[in-house]
């Protein structure tokens, strides 16, 4: 079953962050803190934070189409960021 929606687009926005869509997956499919809920052009963007499987921290911003997951964009997150992702993420386990 699909979750994802790919296309050029998506997949070359990250690629200018140096994130591949597997690390995208990850993170959404990992354990996440939603950061923030944003209106923007028609529909509701979230961006989450979380961790790939090989430990990258990232940012991701997503938003729903056809019922499928639609990255927007990936990056790494600043050092404050990073920071409360870490504090959190402790917090829970």
């Amino acid at each position: 079953m699909e979750y994802f929606q790919w296309d050029e687009a998506n997949r070359a926005h990250i690629a200018r962050h140096d994130v591949t869509p597997q690390e995208v997956e990850e993170v959404l499919i990992g354990g996440v803190i939603e950061l923030d809920v944003q209106h923007a052009e028609e529909e509701i963007r979230f961006l989450w934070i979380g961790e790939a499987l090989r430990g990258r921290i990232l940012v991701v911003v997503f938003t729903e189409r056809d019922h499928l997951i639609r990255p927007i964009t990936a990056y790494d997150p600043d050092p404050y960021l990073k920071r409360r992702y870490l504090q959190e993420k402790g917090a829970t386990q």
